[in-house]
């Protein structure tokens, strides 16, 4: 089986580049706006963030928040926080 590149990059492979240190800006001055509402009620819960509409998904798990997501804001970028302001995992090491 032989294998060929498309001789012309689809309009949605093409992506503009992403200013990471805005994104993180954006995305953490909307969680501050709505974290009023959800604390402390909701502390533990995630939060998926679309920085550049401000519109934001709130669940129990990674799972949920990011399939909420996904369905709501279709091809956007999303960051994921806890509602207070934590990680929404740990990685651990021996």
């Amino acid at each position: 089986m032989k294998f060929r590149m498309p001789k012309h990059k689809s309009e949605v492979a093409v992506k503009l580049p992403v200013d990471w240190n805005e994104f993180e800006r954006k995305a953490l001055e909307r969680l501050k706006e709505i974290q009023s509402e959800l604390l402390p009620e909701k502390a533990h819960f995630i939060v998926a963030i679309e920085p550049e509409s401000g519109g934001y998904v709130v669940a129990e798990t990674r799972y949920e928040a990011v399939r909420e997501f996904r369905r709501r804001f279709p091809g956007k970028l999303l960051f994921l926080i806890r509602a207070d302001g934590g990680p929404t995992m740990r990685l651990r090491h021996k």
